[in-house]
This record gives C-alpha cells, sequence and structure tokens, in this order.
C-alpha cells in the first residue's frame, strides 16, 4: 500500500489519465484505423499537458508503449505495401519465366524450332505455376508472421496497461469504480452511435455510475440532453424541453468540474463543451455574462488551432457584444484564409460600425488593409466620411450592400445551376452502355462532337454485334427506368435549396418533366420491344433515344423557370439574414453534389432536410402500365455469387490441375490481369472462373448470363444455362460443343449451373 495521501482531485487525476490511456488501446485494437494511430500518437507526443499529468513511472512507461505501438503499426502499413509489391512482381518474374527462348526462334530450322518451342512452353507453364504458387505462400508466410507480431504488440500494450492500473492503484489508492475496463469503453463507444436521442441519453444515464473520472463522457451526456431539448422533430412538450435543459447544464458544470485537471494542452472537446454551455447560459433571463466570457476564453483557448472552433468563438464573441475580442479572431482566420468570404463580411461590418461610431481610431486603416487581401465584394461598404446622421448613412451603406449582394448572389445560382445541368447531363447520356471502357465525361457531354463521337462508336458496334452481346447489354440496362431514377435523384437535390423546395410553381415545374416523359413513352417502348424479342435495333433506333430522351428536352424549360424563380426570390430577400440563408444554402448544395463555389469559404450544414429520404417525384407509370424493368437484379447477382461460394468445395475433384477462382479472390482478379481480353465486361459479369492448368487449357467461365468457354485465352461464345445439358462425361453447350476436364466434378457442375438458371429466371 502507498505511504502517500493524496486528495481526491489527485486521485480522480490519476485514474482519468489511466482512462485516457485505456480508451487509447481500445481504439488501436478494435480500429487499427491510420487516422486513429496518427491522432493517438499526436495527442500523446505533442498534446499532453506535462504540467498536470501525474508524475508516475507507471504512466510514463504505458504511454511509451504506447507509442512503440502506434509506431510499430505505421511500419506495418508500409511492410504491407513492400509485401503485395513483392508478390506482383514475382508472380510478373514468373510469367516471363514461362516465355520461350527468343534465341532459338532466331537461329533454328524449322523442325528444331518447332521440338524446342514445345518442350518449352510446356516446361515454362510448369514453372509459371510453380513459381506462382511460391510467390503466393511467400507472401502468406509474411503476412503471417506480421499478423503474429501485431498480436504479440497487443499482448504486451494489454500486460502494460493491466500493470499500470495495478501500480496506480496502488500508489493513488482511487476506487476501483473510477477505472474503465475495455468492455465498459467499447459498450460507451456503441451507446455514442445509437441515432435515437433520446434513447442514448437514457443509455448513458445507465452507466454513469462507471464514469464518474471519465470527463468526455459528461461532455456527451450533457451534449445529448442539449439536442434533444433544441430538437423540434421529437415531438417533446415544452416541459421536457426545460427538463433537459437543466440536464445539460448539470452534467456541464459536472464536466467542468472534473476539467480542472485537463491533462491536454489543445482539446476540441473542452472548447465544444463551453460553447455549449455558453449557448445554455445565454436562454437565462439574466446570462451570468461574467461566467459566459470565461467559457468563450476557455473555448479559445482550447481550441489551439482548429479553425472552424475559433470561427465559432469569433460568433460567440459577437453574441455577447465583444466586438474587439471578435475582430482578433476573424483577423486571424482571414489571414488564415479560412472562410474568407463569411469572415471578411463579419470583420468588414465590425470596421464600419467602429469606424461610424468613432470606437477604433484604425477601424478606416484595418478596412482599408482588409480590402488589399480578399475580394472587395465581400465587404461592407466603408464611407469616405462622416457626414449628417451616422445612422441615416448606416441604413444607407446597408441597403447599397444589400443590394451588391443580391447581384452577386444571383450570378452564383446562376452558374451553380449551370454546373449541376452539366453534371446531369453527363449522368444521363452515360445511362446507355456505349462500347468504350472507362470514358471520361467529356466523352458523355453534349458537345457536338462529343456526341459525333459517341454515335459512330455505337455505329461501329451494332454493326460488329453479330452475337446481339452489345445489343444485350443495352436491352438488360432498363435506361428508360434509369433516366427517371435520375430526374428524381434531380429533383430530391434540387429540394435542398429553400428557393425551390418552397416555390409555388414547383408542381407546375415537375409536371412539365412529367408530360414529356408519357409524350416519348410510346416511341421507347416500341424500341424496347425491338430489343426484347428480334433483336432488329439499329442505329436509328439508338438516335431515336438520344433525340427523345435528350436531357435538355426534358428539362430545358424546367431550368429556365428555376433561373426565374432563383432571381425573383433573392430580389424579395429584405435582410442581410435572408440572403445569408440562401447563401449557406447553396454552399451546402455545392458540397452535397460536388460543384465548385465561386468561392469556397462558406459554411453550413450539408444535406436537405429529408436527407434521409429521396422523393419520388415522377413514377415509373409513366412509361405506360405494367412496364417490365428490363435490368438484371444486383440482388440476384449477389444470390448467385453467394451459391457458387457454397458450392466451390465441391466443384473442383483435382487442385493441382485445375482451380476455381471465385469473383472476390486476388487470384481471380489476376487471372484478369494476365489474360488478354478486350474491356471489363467479362469480369463484371462473371462469378467464377474454371482454370484449366493443363497443356489443353480449357478455361470455363462462370457468369451471370451463363458459362463461356475459353480456350486457350480465346473468349468463344455465351451459352445460356437452360441450353447446358449434362451426359456423364462432358457437358453439352450446344451441337457440336461440349465442355469436359477430368479435374472437374461435372455433376456438382451442372448442379450449381442448374441453381444459377433458377435464381437467374425468378
Amino acid at each position: 500500500m502507498s505511504n502517500n495521501t493524496y486528495d481526491n482531485q489527485e486521485k480522480l487525476r490519476a485514474a482519468y489519465a489511466l482512462n485516457m490511456c485505456t480508451v487509447s488501446v481500445s481504439q488501436i485494437v478494435d480500429y487499427n484505423d491510420e487516422y486513429i494511430l496518427e491522432q493517438e500518437y499526436e495527442a500523446i507526443l505533442n498534446n499532453l499537458n506535462l504540467e498536470e499529468m501525474p508524475k508516475d513511472e507507471a504512466l510514463l512507461n504505458i504511454l511509451v508503449k504506447l507509442l512503440n505501438v502506434i509506431t510499430f503499426f505505421r511500419i506495418d502499413k508500409v511492410k504491407r505495401a513492400q509485401i503485395e509489391k513483392k508478390y506482383q512482381r514475382n508472380v510478373k518474374n514468373a510469367i516471363w519465366s514461362a516465355v520461350p527462348n527468343i534465341g532459338v526462334i532466331v537461329a533454328g530450322d524449322p523442325v528444331t524450332v518447332g521440338l524446342s518451342l514445345a518442350t518449352q512452353v510446356g516446361i515454362g507453364y510448369m514453372n509459371y505455376r510453380k513459381a506462382k504458387a511460391n510467390a503466393l505462400a511467400d507472401k502468406e508466410n509474411s503476412e503471417v508472421e506480421l499478423r503474429i507480431t501485431a498480436m504479440e504488440q497487443f499482448n504486451a500494450l494489454r500486460r502494460e496497461l493491466f500493470t499500470t492500473a495495478w501500480r496506480l492503484a496502488d500508489e493513488y489508492e482511487f476506487p476501483d469504480r473510477y477505472r474503465l475496463t475495455e468492455r465498459q469503453i467499447s459498450q460507451y463507444n456503441e451507446i455514442l452511435m445509437d441515432t435515437d436521442e433520446i434513447r442514448k441519453y437514457e443509455r448513458l444515464t445507465a452507466i454513469e455510475d462507471k464514469f464518474e473520472a471519465y470527463l468526455p463522457f459528461w461532455y456527451y451526456k450533457g451534449h445529448t440532453a442539449k439536442f434533444i431539448a433544441e430538437d423540434k422533430s421529437n415531438s417533446i412538450d415544452d416541459s421536457a424541453r426545460e427538463y433537459y435543459i437543466k440536464q445539460a447544464k448539470e452534467h456541464f458544470e459536472r464536466y467542468e468540474k472534473l476539467n480542472s485537471f485537463n491533462i491536454l494542452r489543445e482539446d476540441e472537446l473542452t472548447a465544444s463543451f463551453a460553447l455549449e454551455y455558453v449557448d445554455l447560459l445565454l436562454l437565462d433571463d439574466q446570462p451570468d455574462m461574467d461566467k459566459i466570457k470565461e467559457l468563450i476564453t476557455t473555448a479559445v483557448k482550447m481550441a489551439g488551432n482548429a479553425n472552424d472552433i475559433l470561427e465559432l468563438c469569433a460568433v460567440a464573441y459577437l453574441k455577447t457584444g465583444q466586438t474587439e475580442e471578435a475582430s482578433r479572431l476573424l483577423r486571424i482566420l482571414v489571414n488564415e484564409n479560412y472562410n474568407a468570404a463569411t469572415n471578411a463580411k463579419l470583420l468588414s461590418r465590425i470596421y464600419v460600425s467602429e469606424f461610424l461610431r468613432d470606437t477604433n481610431p484604425l477601424a478606416k486603416v484595418q478596412y482599408e488593409t482588409l480590402a488589399r487581401r480578399v475580394s472587395p465584394a465581400w465587404l461592407f461598404p466603408m464611407p469616405e466620411e462622416k457626414n449628417g446622421d451616422t445612422l441615416l448613412l448606416d441604413q444607407n451603406l446597408r441597403n447599397r450592400y444589400l443590394s451588391d449582394q443580391r447581384i452577386d448572389l444571383q450570378k452564383d445560382y446562376q452558374d451553380i445551376i449551370g454546373q449541376f445541368i452539366d453534371k446531369n447531363i453527363v449522368l444521363f447520356n452515360r445511362i446507355i452502355p456505349v462500347p468504350v471502357n472507362d470514358a471520361p465525361d467529356d466523352y458523355f457531354s453534349n458537345t457536338e462532337s462529343a456526341i459525333k463521337r459517341r454515335r459512330q462508336d455505337v455505329y461501329e458496334a451494332l454493326e460488329k454485334d453479330s452475337r446481339n452481346e452489345y445489343r444485350q447489354s443495352i436491352r438488360e440496362s432498363g435506361y428508360r427506368f434509369r433516366y427517371i431514377e435520375l430526374i428524381n435523384e434531380m429533383l430530391t437535390a434540387l429540394d435542398s435549396l429553400t428557393l425551390f423546395r418552397d416555390s409555388e410553381e414547383k408542381g407546375d415545374m415537375i409536371q412539365g418533366i412529367r408530360q414529356k416523359l408519357e409524350e416519348t413513352s410510346g416511341d421507347l417502348k416500341a424500341i424496347q420491344e425491338k430489343l426484347n424479342h428480334d433483336d432488329r435495333f439499329s442505329i436509328m433506333d439508338y438516335e431515336k433515344i438520344q433525340k427523345s430522351f435528350s436531357f435538355e428536352r426534358l428539362t430545358k424549360d424546367f431550368f429556365d423557370k428555376l433561373n426565374e424563380i432563383v432571381e425573383e426570390g433573392i430580389n424579395k430577400a429584405e435582410s442581410l439574414d435572408e440572403l445569408d440563408n440562401l447563401d449557406l444554402d447553396l454552399s451546402a448544395f455545392c458540397r452535397e453534389h460536388g460543384l465548385t463555389e465561386s468561392n469556397q469559404n462558406h459554411v453550413g450544414k450539408i444535406g436537405s432536410p429529408d436527407d434521409d429520404e429521396e422523393s419520388v417525384y415522377i413514377s415509373v407509370d409513366v412509361l405506360g402500365e405494367n412496364e417490365k424493368d428490363e435490368r438484371f437484379n444486383k440482388n440476384k447477382f449477389i444470390s448467385m455469387l453467394r451459391a457458387v461460394e457454397e458450392a466451390a468445395g465441391s466443384i473442383i475433384a483435382d487442385e493441382t490441375k485445375t482451380e476455381l477462382l471465385v469473383k472476390g479472390s486476388q487470384q481471380f482478379d489476376l487471372y484478369f490481369k494476365n489474360v488478354n481480353l478486350k474491356g471489363d465486361a467479362f469480369k463484371v459479369k462473371t462469378l467464377a472462373v474454371i482454370d484449366d492448368q493443363s497443356r489443353a487449357d480449357q478455361d470455363l467461365f462462370i457468369t451471370s448470363d451463363g458459362v463461356v468457354p475459353v480456350k486457350h485465352g480465346k473468349v468463344d461464345k455465351l451459352r445460356r444455362f437452360e441450353k447446358i445439358e449434362y451426359q456423364g462425361k462432358s457437358l453439352k453447350l450446344g451441337w457440336p460443343e461440349e465442355y469436359s476436364n477430368s479435374a472437374v466434378n461435372l455433376g456438382n457442375l451442372y448442379s450449381l449451373i442448374e441453381k444459377l438458371g433458377k435464381i437467374r429466371n425468378e
């Protein structure tokens, strides 16, 4: 037992330090994530407040051990990459070893060359398989060694943690309930993932007695209570909201008391706590301003260089009338080019206000300095001099600024809507399959050259499509239904823009698109009938689809009207607050859909009010009643792949002669890298490959449509599941073709083929 006497705060500090180490260990073990590793490494090496850390050898040892383990896993990642690179290099070398000696071809007579090549190809192929197997074995051995070493590292870390807990408990004599276990931490992390906030709060309450000495727990409990109180969608009454506000304040007070020994130099959690507590205190009838100012100071101190937190601190200063402190932070943020547009607006407004009120003799100089560093369009206008009524002058400046901001915002909306149209044109044009792999976005644009290029490629593919494979890809693309899905996705995306969502003309605009879809549905049905039955689909049919279902034809009137609505809506905005809300709408829309803002410096909530639900504005009945979606169901593909995986162990009778390579395995991917097939079409639809390693080299692709024989790397035509018959020693693929392989259990293979056929036809 310890001879030292420690007060309760010192005991809590020691327990908190131990718990932080336990959480670090738990996160490293549970996640093994590069970001988590870097975060923990940074926290230990550069963010510990050594002045507040208990000076105990046991804590030092566990922290050093943590750093060592984190370093091990950073090195481990590099080693794994090297192992993979070495394996791929060895496989490549194995392939080259199978190539015949070029000297024999050049120097020998025809008979000698023929015999030598036959011998070399056979030996080379066997050498390749052997070298490939050896390379894979070396790779697996190296990876096993790494896994064993990782387990040893974890074990040692856990042992060290247990030793640390033992020594600290003995030295500080704190209650065992202060100490967190990995199981408690896992439960806590799971609770924090709960999306039902009220249930989350109840679950946190149930375990709070285990977290007396863990500071973050009290922040998250207070944050959850505050969220419940402010959430207008949970339908709780006013008295319940008051209860949760009261609870949030109590939890934040508990956090503040424990935070007296914060052992981190910078702590975004503490900064967040302080700002959220400020929001609660400002709700009081007579807010404790001294307390509020102290909390904001804490938030700034603990934010460090986290610009997003400093932004919120600046806003908190403005809420409480501390404009001098706010401008100090805003200058920092503008200098760092963080959210420069918004911060320059706020800062310029402060300078103009100080100039008009004579509260800052340097206001005009500071404004001019700011004007040289940012876009003048962002700045609140500064008057040349103060003439007459300053209040009237201020109002005139507001009106002028409001007018300028309207014009700028209208230009921004017009630009972003244009980008959104271009993006959807590409997505729309990608729906009809083209015979070009990995074509760039430019290929699918609506420029004259891109349209001509697509038409020429499709024309050539249709001319060469003797097996109807390309026509089949169009038939099964379900393009008609996919067009409607894309338009619904587009309309749902636009719903995040208030000006569209709340427009009285929204319904008529959508009806206009629906009407154009109805007008073309008959022609499209006739074209689909050609694809479904007699394969007479021609380039004229392709052009008809492109013309009838062009994105421009379907949506031009819609977007022309949308631009009108945006212009009118912005003109009606009567305050800067309204314009800022519309600006934030646009910023969130850009981030959500990968569009480029004229300035990328906004902050705001990403997403629409109904982020989790996609609206269906136009139903598929616009194509006619009982129309069938011709797309092959992805769920069916997954079911077929599962059937292959279940049967895999019973298909191959002799693994030394033949392998079954199932989709998703490294061997499957490597096969398609080593064989010379045009494009990725076969790989995409292939469930497994029966890789014949004999000199006959008669492989068989098992695809979602049927089987495809591959002889010496040459792909034969597709054989549908229902056309295949089993006759004891071979599979009949349609006279005169058959498939046989003594290393394959043909009966089990046929059973799998029957099962796949049933899944496809369900």
